[in-house]
């Protein structure tokens, strides 16, 4: 049976994140958001844990970010989700379509509202001078 232990692997450097930005990583096939907050770099799934959207081309909002694709927001610092999606803005332009699309619309909001919003996986990290490390299990029978 293979043994997991963590490797540090130098994803990027602080200076490529300014203060209240993201970015996004792809990391040994793991697409990680990397978020500066106050000066102080977090990291978690860069997919939204509603609609897989990518949430490094979302709002970052303190230490918030909203999804960019149906509103639901998690905090960077724990990858905790804290409020689910918000489709409101989309609802109220539906009265201008024609009733066909208007149901067809109102039915798919319906089956989105039923899927259930996720946490985020929260990375480990640090920096080291400028460089940002990340913490990711290995296979220690593939060294």
């Amino acid at each position: 049976m293979a043994k997991t232990k963590n490797q540090s692997i130098t994803i990027g450097e602080q200076g490529d994140i300014p203060e209240g930005k993201m970015k996004k990583f792809e990391v040994r096939g793991k697409e990680i958001m990397i978020a500066n907050v106050g000066g102080k770099i977090y990291a978690v799934s860069d997919r939204c844990g509603h609609s897989n959207a990518s949430l490094s081309k979302g709002i970052l909002t303190g230490n918030i970010v909203t999804c960019p694709l149906h509103g639901a927001q998690f905090d960077v610092t724990t990858g905790r989700k804290v409020k689910d999606l918000n489709l409101e803005g989309e609802r109220s332009s539906l009265e201008k379509l024609p009733d066909d699309f208007r149901k067809y619309l109102e039915y798919a909001f319906k089956l989105v509202e039923s899927i259930k919003t996720h946490d985020q996986e929260k990375y480990n990290l640090e920096v080291d001078g400028d460089r940002i490390k990340i913490m990711l299990p290995i296979d220690s029978d593939n060294q």
